[in-house]
């Protein structure tokens, strides 16, 4: 974890660098502040901010929050999970960071206009809560209260277009921007557990182990703790409305 930690900061440093510390004629001197409307149907909020640091080629960090709500797309979830209680006690935030640069291929491209491609590189945070429902020895139906969080970073390659609607408003259509990483989460939940209940539990968590993911679990009488380490794939999206100053 400290070398991919490491490597974040690198990424981070250089693009501040790169941003702000490249001299640069006037011209390229030019700012985009964007919105990017595609994460909305997650009910989340991405806010985007594009510098161009030289001909054809810029610096563009996102932002993006989702507050505590539902988890979205619940009607295709219960294609994998059957326990509709679940899915309606669950909420879910989280918070991403996202720097890239970029290089335009087009004739444009030094007005920060066209087909373009960069690296990037990806952090987020996700916290979830929840009542898991379960049968006590005594037939009654329980609930254990859960609280976890996952934290995600990875590096990808965007490609995409931006378009120039009016002098100062553009229109950033990223196509398509696969990456791969790592992600590490904790899950954790307080209830009184029999010895019988211990070890039914130990006995689920081990059968979750498996050759992608590992996971250490703690089962006691006060409940559990979990911690899950494994790759972490990802594909990157957006349609932005930028204004250009």
């Amino acid at each position: 974890m400290k070398i991919q930690s490491k490597l974040g900061r690198i990424l981070l440093s250089s693009f501040l660098l790169t941003a702000f510390l490249i001299p640069i004629n006037s011209k390229a001197q030019q700012n985009t502040v964007k919105f990017n409307v595609l994460p909305l149907v997650s009910k989340t909020f991405t806010f985007e901010y594009e510098r161009m640091v030289a001909p054809k080629m810029s610096v563009n960090a996102s932002l993006g929050f989702r507050p505590k709500s539902s988890i979205p797309f619940k009607n295709l979830l219960t294609e994998f999970i059957d326990d509709e209680a679940f899915l309606d006690e669950t909420k879910l935030d989280h918070f991403t960071f996202s720097p890239e640069f970029r290089f335009y291929t087009s004739k444009n491209g030094s007005n920060g206009q066209g087909f373009y491609i960069g690296p990037f590189f990806k952090y987020a945070k996700y916290n979830l809560t929840t009542n898991y429902p379960y049968e006590s020895d005594q037939g009654n139906i329980e609930h254990i209260p859960l609280n976890g969080g996952l934290k995600t970073w990875g590096f990808g390659f965007a490609i995409g277009s931006q378009f120039k609607l009016s002098d100062a408003v553009f229109l950033d259509f990223r196509i398509l921007g696969p990456h791969i990483g790592k992600a590490t989460g904790t899950i954790s939940g307080k209830m009184n557990l029999s010895a019988q209940e211990q070890e039914e539990l130990r006995n689920e968590l081990e059968n979750l182990q498996n050759d992608i993911i590992k996971i250490e679990s703690n089962v006691d009488s006060e409940g559990a703790n979990v911690k899950a380490k494994g790759p972490w794939p990802g594909i990157r999206a957006g349609l932005s409305i930028g204004y250009r100053f």
